[in-house]
């Protein structure tokens, strides 16, 4: 369930081995495209950690590409296909919002309804928690994925009684509507309604009003104890060494973040959502419109789903990341092309492989990626210590051996290649941008651009 935001910067290091080639869903309908995808697979595959992807590309309404690459399952060889299933995470958040707007639709609830209309129990400490509050992560709420938490308690199967209880009597973050905290609490409590007012397990309603209408036919809901045919398996890396992920417990994510599915599932859902198949034009307008504060500040994310841009080109879409897989979900809506790619190892980046494929399906021209000599005046302008705005981390820009070095608290060094004009890559992940503020000296702040979203990053004063 964790978002792919800023903290999946900077996830990792050395590689191990690489990995068979990939069993492919249909006769590519463009196969210089598909070509091209092979090529890109197979990359990411000799990266570190590596294990396996599912990765479609769409143009349209017509797929033109759906296939499993590497391995399903390490242990016994077993390759992945295009039937393989894999954990979406947090991309499960815009079927809770569609669920949602769909019971708008039938008139069985509203999206300004208290939050207590549905859940009277649950306590709101004095505040107005709305269904649209839930939907925009404007609540407030305490959230419940918390380290500690994901730690020490989630390889049990637990009640929605025992996960309220994680964070229900927590004080509020903000008073609602006055600030966004992306919330897997949020999306927890969403799934709980929308059993309310349906009368079914979240599963069962999603399988009903969407999945089996859609022909989704390799997308539900998990099941840690239920023998799942084609499931795949997910690892992450210790060190040098690959492991199995972490025990969790799937009753746990609930609507923030628990279904299967197939890249080729996800951009057949994608076309649907956007095309009027799941929810009126009207609402999918409503899930992909900019969030509004009580301030009038715009945030660039709707009803589960963030508004972005790669390369200056628009996109709607989503990442996720759970317990030993991670996944990346893009729409451009102007070229009308669709992108899912799921790794099932949390040390392989879903998201830039979703990106170096959504350039190619968008013709976008190979960027040119330098490595620049810089002068020792030059490092020193941007060393030093930088605070990431609104979030508890700081990240420590240092040069060595005439090279300049990243590291964010928490997370592993890397260097970074200069491009001129104040801007550097990350070498681990060339499409994450790192832009100095020249004004004066030392730098007084850096961007980042990771995902399509942007952090400042504020130099650090020391006291003298």
């Amino acid at each position: 369930m964790r978002h792919d935001h800023l903290c999946g910067l900077l996830v990792g290091a050395l590689a191990i081995f690489l990995l068979p080639g990939e069993t492919v869903a249909q006769s590519p309908n463009d196969p210089e495209l598909a070509s091209r995808v092979d090529e890109l697979v197979h990359e990411a595959l000799a990266q570190p950690g590596a294990v396996g992807f599912s990765v479609a590309v769409a143009r349209g309404e017509q797929v033109l590409l759906a296939k499993g690459y590497g391995l399903a399952e390490v242990e016994h060889g077993v390759p992945a296909g295009p039937e393989t299933l894999f954990r979406i995470g947090s991309i499960t958040k815009q079927f809770t919002a569609a669920a949602i707007l769909r019971l708008v639709e039938q008139g069985k609830l509203s999206l300004d309804d208290d939050l207590c209309k549905f859940l009277p129990d649950y306590p709101t400490q004095g505040h107005v928690v709305t269904i649209r509050h839930l939907l925009n992560h404007t609540s407030g709420i305490s959230i419940y994925t918390v380290p500690d938490f994901m730690i020490n308690r989630t390889s049990r199967e637990l009640t929605h009684e025992q996960v309220l209880a994680e964070f229900k009597d927590d004080p509020f973050d903000f008073a609602p509507g006055e600030k966004w905290s992306y919330n897997n609490s949020g999306y927890y409590l969403l799934g709980m309604v929308i059993e309310k007012v349906s009368g079914q397990a979240y599963g069962q309603f999603v399988q009903q009003e969407f999945f089996t209408p859609l022909s989704l036919a390799r997308t539900r809901y998990d099941s840690t104890p239920e023998v799942i045919k084609n499931r795949a398996q997910g690892y992450s890396l210790e060190g040098e060494t690959l492991v199995n992920d972490a025990a969790f417990a799937m009753s746990i994510p609930g609507g923030a973040g628990g279904l299967v599915s197939t890249a080729g599932d996800l951009v057949r859902w994608q076309i649907a959502l956007a095309g009027g198949q799941v929810v009126s034009t009207a609402s999918f307008q409503q899930m992909s419109t900019p969030t509004t504060l009580s301030d009038g500040k715009p945030v660039d994310y709707g009803f589960g789903l963030q508004l972005k841009e790669y390369r200056d080109q628009k996109y709607i879409g989503h990442g996720g990341g759970i317990a030993g897989f991670n996944s990346m979900l893009k729409f451009f809506p102007d070229q009308q092309v669709h992108v899912a790619v799921i790794s099932n190892s949390e040390s392989a980046s879903s998201s830039s492989l979703a990106e170096a494929i959504a350039a190619v399906a968008l013709n976008l021209p190979d960027e040119n990626i330098q490595d620049m000599e810089l002068t020792a005046a030059e490092m020193e302008r941007y060393a030093g210590t930088y605070k990431l705005a609104d979030l508890p981390m700081e990240a420590k820009v240092s040069s060595r051996d005439g090279k300049l070095y990243l590291q964010a608290t928490d997370q592993p060094e890397f260097r970074l290649l200069a491009q001129g004009d104040h801007e550097f890559r990350a070498e681990f992940e060339t499409g994450v941008k790192i832009e100095f503020d020249s004004s004066s000296e030392p730098a007084p702040s850096f961007v980042l651009n990771q995902n399509g979203s942007k952090i400042t990053a504020t130099r650090v004063i020391e006291d003298e």
